[in-house]
């Protein structure tokens, strides 16, 4: 992970590990949560993560740079920009919100919860080709059929190496481990890129069972090659953890 120098200002630069990139970039997932250790080593008194918006803004490789600064620190709220850098410049844009949680009277959930397959058993487990990302990450046969038409993807999914991970930045890497739900509608050879990614963190306590992480994306718009999808991901207990919505780029 990077490690923050001093309150704000520029990382250490760390070098892609190999194995973590997706095409001619760095696994999107990875990206965001080597940006969101930065933000959060920027004050040492931050409260939990809240809220996050992502900009893909584009490719990441080589040696890789953090730059932080606090935007705003208020008595429960601080936001705080992240920017990541590769050999070819900016890379990714992240607006981190820290905010303490407060007592309220009132509360709401209106969540359709996906189907949940049972946990993977242990023979039932593959893992993606050496030079791709998921490689690093284990699941159920593959994370998309093609031969099935459908807007929604549903997948256990968890990281092989997680040992003293902060749970936050698990679920933020494994957020974006399923391709963009538009691709189960879409030829094979269709490309498609995410653009932004909004994620907001609904539980107060986060962990699952084993590392396993159910990750739902669904489609919900399509035209002018622009695709809306939103996204959730669930502990083991069916017990919401996150919400997410992402703009993807398709090519078809």
């Amino acid at each position: 992970m990077l490690q923050q120098c001093g309150a704000g200002g520029e990382s250490n630069p760390v070098q892609l590990p190999q194995g973590w990139t997706q095409g001619r970039t760095a696994f999107g997932g990875l990206s965001t949560t080597l940006a969101y250790h930065a933000a959060s080593h920027i004050e040492p008194d931050l409260p939990p993560l809240r809220s996050c918006q992502v900009s893909f803004t584009g490719p990441l490789s080589g040696e890789l740079t953090a730059k932080t600064e606090m935007l705003r620190r208020g008595r429960n709220t601080a936001f705080v920009q992240a920017d990541l850098y590769g050999e070819k410049g900016l890379g990714l844009h992240c607006n981190f919100i820290f905010a303490a949680p407060r007592t309220t009277s009132i509360t709401a959930f209106e969540m359709e919860k996906p189907e949940f397959p049972p946990i993977p058993s242990a023979t039932e487990l593959h893992s993606g080709p050496a030079q791709f990302f998921t490689s690093k990450m284990e699941f159920v046969g593959k994370r998309i059929d093609t031969s099935i038409k459908t807007h929604r993807l549903t997948r256990w999914m968890r990281l092989k190496d997680r040992k003293g991970l902060d749970p936050v930045a698990e679920i933020l890497c494994m957020g974006d481990s399923l391709p963009p739900s538009i691709m189960g509608m879409l030829d094979k050879n269709a490309m498609v890129s995410s653009m932004n990614w909004q994620v907001n963190i609904v539980a107060e306590k986060i962990a699952t069972q084993d590392g396993w992480w159910l990750i739902d994306s669904r489609t919900h718009h399509a035209d002018h090659g622009a695709s809306s999808q939103y996204m959730s991901i669930w502990n083991s207990e069916q017990e919401l953890m996150a919400t997410g919505m992402q703009s993807v780029a398709y090519y078809a």
